[in-house]
Parts: C-alpha cells; sequence; structure tokens
C-alpha cells in the first residue's frame, strides 16, 4: 500500500527476520535463508547468500507455511534456550553479520519486528476499509 510492502511481502520479510535473527543467530545455521525470506529494502544484495528476488509471487498460502514452520522454531527456542545466554558465532557471510550475539537481544529483534509489521497491517487495514 502507497509504496510499501503488500501483506505477503511482509509475513515474506518476516521469514527473512526469523531466519536470521533466530535460525542464525541464535541456532548457529550459516545459511538459514528461505527463498521465499525478503530482507529489507536497505540491505546491500548478496547473490548466492540472502533471498530477496522481489519477482517472486508465492501465493499467500505458501507464504503461510513457511511462516508456521518459522513459528515452531521460535518456540522451541523459547522453550530450550536460556535466554541470558550468548549465541556462537556464525562465521559464514549473511546477516546479521558473523559475531556473537546475546539471545535476549536476538528474540527482541523478531518480537520488534513482529509489533511493528502487525501496527503496519492494521493500519493498511483501516486506510483500506475507510474507503
Amino acid at each position: 500500500m502507497d509504496g510499501e510492502y503488500s501483506f505477503i511481502e511482509t509475513l515474506r520479510h518476516l521469514i527473512f527476520a526469523t531466519d536470521a535473527w533466530v535460525s542464525r543467530a541464535v541456532l548457529g545455521d550459516p545459511s538459514p535463508y528461505s527463498p521465499l525470506g525478503l530482507p529489507h529494502d536497505e540491505m546491500p544484495e548478496m547473490p548466492g547468500v540472502l533471498p530477496g528476488d522481489r519477482s517472486l509471487r508465492p501465493s499467500l498460502d505458501e507464504v503461510l507455511v513457511v511462516r508456521r514452520e518459522r513459528a515452531d522454531v521460535v518456540r522451541r527456542v523459547l522453550s530450550d534456550f536460556d535466554l541470558e545466554g550468548v549465541t556462537t558465532p556464525v562465521e559464514a557471510p549473511g546477516y546479521p553479520p558473523a559475531r556473537a550475539y546475546p539471545v535476549r537481544r536476538c528474540l527482541g529483534s523478531i518480537l520488534n519486528e513482529e509489533w511493528e509489521h502487525r501496527l503496519f497491517a492494521e493500519r493498511d487495514l483501516d486506510a483500506l476499509t475507510g474507503r
């Protein structure tokens, strides 16, 4: 809407954020990225490392399957990890940059992304229903 992410693009971005901050930074997967993931616009392209094909037009159902899988990963981390702990650094190129992060920061990044994008979606729904 108004040049911003569509709802499906927003979900794709949240897939990317979970892949980056939970699967990569917390779980140590050097290349966790779903091809459906969508990095933020300002992120430099890293072909062969990061997803980001804006020409992809997955269906809502396709995106929701991946989102459910990512939600399961986050649930597992919340139940299994020491939230006060520090992650093991991932040395492979990607996002976030290779270094160790506090688990709490990684999960905070995801919660912030989820919250902010929910607010955007509600704002857009209000605008659409007001037309």
